[in-house]
């Protein structure tokens, strides 16, 4: 309604102001009309009125609800994939690997005295013995887990349960991102937790898994830098890089090929301008400032990586020298046919790794649909539209075995970072397929339903033949020639305990069981032999003895007359490696 051509807008405003101000003068003074209780009780419907006011700001509501999102989508993720690789972890595989022990040895000790296991504070490596040095983060994270929950075969590979399902959800997000899709972020993250090698390492207590999480997060960086130009994103990727060399020996290599990578995004949309390099090298940088003074006290250490690895005779070689015999003809000879050997598809779809510590046998390192998926997916890649992102991922898929290259060694555990840039690149095909004709989306269904179907096999071979056979690959069953002792020699009992030498990593395998079952008093009663130069006259009647079954382990003892008490110690297929007896 209108008067005088004036509208009656502001004459409600001023109602409405009017409203506020009688409203604001009630609200003033009714705490002081009323009691004690009542005022307290205002002051409280007054705080959650403020409350409600900050809640319901337009921004902060989307930041809220976006966050939340992002929480909810990760935890549907991470939960069921979780329960998958972190379930039976004490079942399967049967027995700990030798790395397994040493890890869960040296996190121990940093869990209970923020020492390593020769008296050094939080060292930046760890001096396992030899040649080998190994990197800080897996034994760090383990090393939180065994503080909280103790030491059980099951809680010493939980880490690794955990770093698996970080991938997958990592991954989700970057196809998320990269793709603009979330049908494609399901479809990889999918992949990649049904790929056989995925879930294999994600159930070992070795540091190979731990490089994963972060060239994932390098790439979600990357893609959230080239979508808004924030530098932070950069810095964040180098940062990621950077941290990411103290993961596994082999990130050395692989995180510096991974800078280039980024280098090359960066000159592709930026030319030469230097400002994005240096925040990317900044970033890279800032994390191994502490290896500069580590090496410089531990001069050995790069040494003993390329001697541990054969790179070349480091003590008779200079770095050039060594080069030039790399670069020769022979060894690039070698070199390409191991570069060739890890897309061979028997070993990508049908057999896989040879040992069975890295593979069952019965399965490639990829589901069988793969051979497929990514056939197409880069023939996706290919024909889209080419933007430097979209790249990346066959330059990561393809630089993935560098570092095993290097070494000449085809395993798979050496080039784990293929595994994400191979579900990324799957799933583009599958894309592709599903927006072709009928036939071809046909075609992506059957693939799609063959990855479960095939995961299923091979999850049952997993808990059964694989385990029983794969037992000779984990040295044995030394953990029960140990609780064999522990049982003949009962708390107090105080007799000797004789360890044979020639059993490999005994004297890292026994000191973790003595922890784990509490035991620690049977240390100071430990003896270590060595068969070929033992003299048994001088062994104290009545000590217990674990000695491997060949006769040449025997044969000291069996001079001086019959065992005593000889308990062999059964395989799961009723074969023995070790025997327990008494002098």
């Amino acid at each position: 309604m209108r008067r005088g051509g004036t509208s009656s807008r502001p004459m409600r405003a001023r109602r409405g102001m009017g409203a506020q101000r009688l409203s604001g003068e009630i609200l003033t003074d009714y705490p002081r009309r009323r009691n004690a209780d009542e005022r307290a009780s205002w002051g409280t419907l007054q705080a959650l009125s403020s409350m409600i006011r900050v809640l319901t700001h337009t921004s902060d509501c989307r930041r809220l609800a976006a966050a939340a999102r992002v929480v909810g989508i990760a935890a549907c993720i991470a939960v069921p994939v979780f329960l998958l690789y972190g379930t039976r972890l004490g079942y399967s595989p049967i027995y700990l690997a030798h790395d397994e022990a040493i890890y869960a040895l040296c996190a121990h000790a940093i869990a209970t005295t923020a020492r390593d296991v020769n008296g050094h504070l939080l060292p930046l490596y760890f001096y396992i013995g030899g040649n080998f040095w190994d990197t800080p983060i897996g034994i760090y994270s383990m090393a939180l887990f065994l503080k909280v929950f103790g030491v059980s075969e099951s809680i010493i590979r939980t880490p690794s349960a955990v770093i698996g399902t970080l991938d997958v959800v990592l991954v989700y997000f970057v196809a998320r991102r990269l793709f603009a899709s979330r049908l494609q972020g399901a479809t990889a993250a999918a992949l990649l937790a049904l790929t056989p090698a995925h879930f294999i390492h994600s159930r070992l207590a070795t540091d190979h898994i731990y490089v994963l999480p972060f060239v994932l997060g390098w790439l979600l960086c990357l893609i959230a830098f080239c979508d808004r130009q924030r530098a932070g994103a950069l810095f964040a990727g180098g940062s990621l890089l950077g941290v990411g060399v103290y993961t596994y020996l082999a990130s050395v290599v692989l995180m510096p090929a991974y800078l280039l990578v980024t280098f090359i995004v960066l000159y592709r949309r930026y030319g030469m301008t230097p400002r994005p390099f240096l925040v990317a090298i900044a970033g890279f940088a800032w994390p191994l400032i502490p290896l500069v003074p580590w090496l410089l006290s531990h001069p050995t250490q790069y040494a003993d990586h390329l001697r541990m690895y054969s790179l070349y005779d480091s003590r008779h070689l200079s770095t050039l020298q060594g080069l030039k015999e790399m670069l020769s003809r022979t060894g690039v000879t070698a070199r390409t046919d191991v570069y060739y050997e890890f897309f061979n598809p028997s070993f990508l779809f049908f057999a896989g790794d040879t040992s069975y510590i890295n593979g069952t046998r019965h399965a490639g390192v990829f589901p069988l649909a793969l051979a497929l998926l990514l056939p197409f997916g880069i023939y996706a890649v290919l024909l889209a539209r080419r933007t430097p992102m979209i790249e990346t991922l066959l330059l990561g898929f393809f630089l993935a075995p560098i570092a095993a290259v290097l070494v000449a060694e085809v395993k798979i555990n050496r080039a784990l970072v293929i595994m994400p840039f191979a579900a990324l690149i799957a799933s583009a095909g599958l894309a592709w397929m599903l927006g072709g004709g009928r036939a071809r989306q046909a075609a992506a269904l059957a693939l799609l339903l063959a990855v479960p179907l095939q995961f299923r096999s091979f999850y049952r071979d997993y808990m059964n033949e694989y385990r029983l056979l794969s037992g000779y690959w984990f040295e044995g069953n030394i953990r029960g020639g140990l609780e064999e002792l522990m049982r003949r020699n009962p708390p107090g009992a105080g007799r000797p305990v004789y360890l044979g030498t020639d059993i490999q990593w005994l004297d890292w395998y026994w000191p973790l069981y003595l922890v784990k079952e509490r035991r620690q008093d049977l240390q100071a009663h430990t003896v270590y032999f060595d068969p070929k130069t033992i003299n048994v006259h001088k062994v104290p009647t009545g000590s217990s003895i674990l000695a491997r079954t060949e006769a040449a382990s025997q044969q000291p003892f069996l001079s001086a007359g019959p065992l005593r008490n000889l308990t062999p110690i059964r395989e799961p297929n009723g074969s023995a490696y070790f025997a327990v007896f008494e002098r």
